[in-house]
């Protein structure tokens, strides 16, 4: 079983690499169009944007040009369905975005995927994936992406809230939208019990798969669902939230599939952090200790030749690294 997953795994791996244009923009206009969707449908303010040759155009844009610009897509989307109930909501999250952007974002803009990830997943009921998946490949600086991302899935969902309210009410663009936004996200625990539970998720994970055990990511998965449940039912236990056990502990396994699957298959490794690596040939053992470039400043680095002597047989240092590492990603898959 494990064999026919490795196979696969180097086939779609293959595939994408020989294809990469058309796969990436396949792959970019379909994920476009379904968080657009999902978008809509979740605010469905706006009768333009909802449309879906308008869902479409946005899509295929987003799939032919770079990264930044399917960012700036679902910002646009965002504030344009907010705008459909009130103008005054839709430009006061604006400049929190903005904010946040200006702020974090402009340390990596790939980070707005995270942020946006959260409330198009939380439409499908699957958002407890972000924080396990996160902690996998990105470092606790993540954290504050985590925290806005909550905070956006809960502004869309009090907005809907203030529109079904004031549903007669014509006079949307006032303060008391804002102040009806702010009262809602001040009284609902549910925000307060989601930013902890994935807090205490990312930060478990993390620390499990960046210590040297065997199998780590999977065992951090596994520790990660745990923590999400227990405190999850330890705050409707505290606060009597009502939560339905049920159907919550349904969405955490069904997070935590996806997470395995995402892990396995992972195609690049992780070259943060330092590698500790051994092996060995028929008359010597090799320990190797390989560092990340950056870590390493200029006059640190000292290089030293080892000249063959005759009738040896050549020894090729670099390709016995790169099956080292072909070996550990394998075991720890």
């Amino acid at each position: 079983m494990m064999m026919t997953l490795l196979v696969l795994k180097s086939k779609i791996k293959n595939f994408y690499e020989k294809n990469y244009r058309i796969a990436s923009g396949v792959v970019k206009f379909f994920l476009m169009f379904v968080s657009l969707l999902l978008i809509s449908k979740q605010l469905d303010y706006n009768e333009f944007l909802g449309q879906f040759w308008v869902l479409g155009v946005s899509s295929v844009i987003c799939g032919l040009t770079p990264g930044i610009v399917s960012v700036c897509v679902l910002f646009l989307y965002i504030c344009g369905e907010i705008s459909g109930v009130s103008m005054f909501l839709a430009f006061t999250i604006c400049v929190i975005l903005i904010a946040y952007f200006l702020l974090f974002g402009r340390v990596d803009w790939k980070q707005c995927y995270l942020l946006f990830a959260i409330p198009v997943l939380s439409a499908l009921h699957i958002g407890y994936v972000v924080p396990m998946v996160a902690a996998l490949f990105v470092s606790p600086v993540m954290l504050p992406t985590l925290v806005m991302g909550i905070l956006l899935w809960y502004m869309i969902q009090g907005i809907g809230s203030y529109a079904t309210a004031f549903i007669d009410v014509t006079d949307f663009d006032t303060f008391a939208s804002l102040q009806y936004l702010f009262d809602y996200l001040m009284q609902n625990k549910m925000l307060l019990v989601t930013i902890l539970a994935f807090g205490f998720t990312f930060l478990c994970i993390y620390i499990i798969r960046r210590g040297n055990y065997k199998h780590g990511s999977q065992i951090a998965i596994l520790v990660g669902t745990i923590v999400m449940m227990a405190v999850e039912m330890f705050s409707n236990i505290l606060w009597d939230l009502g939560l339905d056990l049920a159907l919550l502990t349904l969405q955490v396994l069904i997070s935590m599939v996806l997470a395995y699957v995402i892990q396995f298959f992972r195609i690049t490794l992780d070259y943060h952090g330092t590698r500790k690596l051994q092996f060995e040939d028929d008359e010597y053992y090799y320990y190797v200790t390989a560092v990340p470039k950056f870590k390493v400043a200029g006059v640190d680095k000292t290089v030293t030749r080892i000249v063959q002597g005759e009738g040896e047989e050549p020894f090729d240092l670099k390709e016995e690294l790169a099956k080292a590492l072909e070996e550990e990603e394998t075991s720890s898959n």
